[in-house]
């Protein structure tokens, strides 16, 4: 085995000679002297601050409404599907059933689940419809009925719905406002499909992850797409990708080959996929115990996703990926942050010539795709001089309408404004830009509350992945709209659920 390698060996002999240096030393006091500082901050209040609302919001009438309409909701269908129960018993359906596991439904639930909001990815670009996205939630929510009607006791809707958070409920409100107001009320229809098939996917995850277990399962899976599409990349990379100058500035990236897109038709968008699930896969990893021998080999494997993103010369990724990364290594040990800094000196020679320079042009304007989000962004902040209370309406063919009305210099045509927050503000007005700035803001503080309390080292190191992940696309987010490709907003809001479903666990032991 690897363990046990001279190979092993040498680098764990490195490693703690690094660890026993004085620039080791050094460096661990200046991370020290800016954790001491943060820990006793008013900006940590604030972000693991506990407020009012959350303790009272359950409670309230608003609240006892929604929980009712929740019961309701699904009661029809646990009426519906408990009809078939006994029938179920004596079927040869439930021997089958039995022939190939040993375990329960209301047991196995969570892996069935978990294997449906995964495998939305692994489908090829070709091959894929937006339609497909809905048919998978709606047999992920099935299966969720299934599993309410097997075992009541433990899955209570009313519950649940007592504990959605105030602002996520806001942001679906103005969705469904900015349909009726919209300039283009059938692509606002078709865009709030997307945004329904996303939130019962996060809805479920949230009602069906209830343990330390389920966490695992889910985590399993996302590793599970992580790789598979990573391998997807690597055999496009072999096989050869054409370099599309519409999605690079052939001039100031001369000899840079084609950018990989795996499963997801477009590099930039397997970035924001690569980037949302990689906490995840790594926190699955670290969550093996330190004497099991698959924990290494899956460790390992997080390299696949790694070169992954390389490949997609995505520049806001690449960034993003960093930020998740320090997220991650300052909470999960932050005597690991110097020797991510000497690893990543350390990378800079081997690092091949176009990533490098790729890498400088951040931030030149002299490359085209830079120069155009510029101009885009010149012509939105004019376009919200006159609708940026009310927004021009859900989806990008109200801002396709109007937009060209405002646009500055070569960005005539703009299928989005090229930001997520600008796009949200220009399609949704000052509510939805609120409300959505809102929501993101509570997944990452309520991760960040969720890794600090007395929790289970498992149940904190997904917490961590769930702020890494969210502090991650909030980065892309700035150069990015990340939801024009449904299948990222699908990524997004899974890794939401998990978030929520995370900081309900972890009030468990605050009590």
């Amino acid at each position: 085995m690897f363990k046990d390698s001279k190979i092993c060996s040498f680098v764990m002999m490195l490693a703690g000679a690094f660890m026993q240096s004085k620039l080791y030393a050094i460096l661990l006091c200046i991370v020290n002297f800016f954790a001491d500082s943060f820990s006793g901050s008013k900006t940590r209040s604030f972000l693991i601050g506990k407020g009012a609302l959350e303790d009272n919001a359950g409670s309230s009438v608003f609240y006892s409404v929604i929980s009712k309409i929740a019961d309701a909701f699904l009661g029809i269908f646990t009426w519906f599907f408990s009809l078939f129960a006994k029938a179920y018993e004596s079927s040869i359906v439930k021997r089958i059933y039995d022939k190939f596991f040993k375990q329960s439904y209301s047991e196995n639930y969570i892996y069935f689940a978990a294997f449906v909001s995964v495998f939305i990815f692994i489908i090829p670009h070709n091959f894929w419809s937006n339609t497909f996205g809905l048919l998978f939630a709606a047999v992920v929510f099935l299966l969720y009925v299934v599993a309410l009607c097997v075992r009541t006791n433990e899955y209570t809707p009313g519950k649940n719905a007592r504990s959605l958070w105030f602002c996520t409920l806001a942001f679906i409100f103005s969705l469904l406002l900015n349909c009726f107001i919209s300039y283009d009320r059938a692509d606002s229809i078709r865009v709030l499909l997307f945004f329904f098939t996303s939130f019962m996917l996060c809805f479920v995850i949230y009602a069906s992850v209830r343990n330390e277990r389920c966490l695992d399962v889910i985590c399993a899976f996302m590793y599970g797409a992580l790789v598979i599409t990573a391998l997807f990349a690597l055999v496009q990379r072999v096989l050869g990708v054409e370099a599309d100058a519409a999605l690079t500035d052939m001039e100031l990236n001369a000899g840079m080959p084609g950018r990989v897109f795996s499963t997801l038709g477009n590099p930039n968008n397997f970035a924001e996929f690569l980037v949302l699930f990689m906490p995840f896969g790594l926190a699955f990893a670290l969550n093996r115990p330190k004497d099991d021998r698959y924990r290494l080999p899956l460790l390992y494997g997080m390299a696949l996703p790694l070169l992954a993103i390389l490949l997609t010369y995505s520049r806001s990724g690449w960034m993003a990926l960093i930020i998740a990364a320090v997220v991650f290594i300052s909470m999960y040990d932050k005597k690991l942050i110097p020797v991510f800094i000497i690893l990543g000196i350390l990378a800079i020679p081997f690092i091949p010539q176009s990533i490098l320079n790729r890498i400088l042009t951040i931030g030149n304007l002299e490359d085209s795709s830079s120069s155009y989000r510029v101009d885009i962004w010149t012509g939105c902040l004019e376009m919200l001089k006159d609708y940026w209370f009310t927004g021009v309406g859900l989806g990008t063919g109200g801002f396709a309408e109007i937009y060209p009305l405002y646009a500055v210099g070569k960005s005539g045509v703009a299928p989005h404004s090229h930001m997520h927050f600008m796009e949200m503000l220009c399609e949704l007005g000052i509510l939805g830009f609120v409300s959505y700035v809102c929501m993101t803001f509570t997944l990452i503080k309520r991760s960040l509350v969720a890794c600090s309390r007395k929790v289970p080292e498992k149940i904190r190191n997904v917490a961590i992945a769930s702020a890494s992940s969210m502090a991650g696309i909030v980065l892309i987010g700035c150069f990015e709209y990340c939801w024009f490709y449904p299948r990222v907003m699908f990524a997004f809001f899974i890794a939401a659920g998990i978030a929520m479903a995370v900081y309900k666990i972890s009030r468990k032991y605050t009590k």
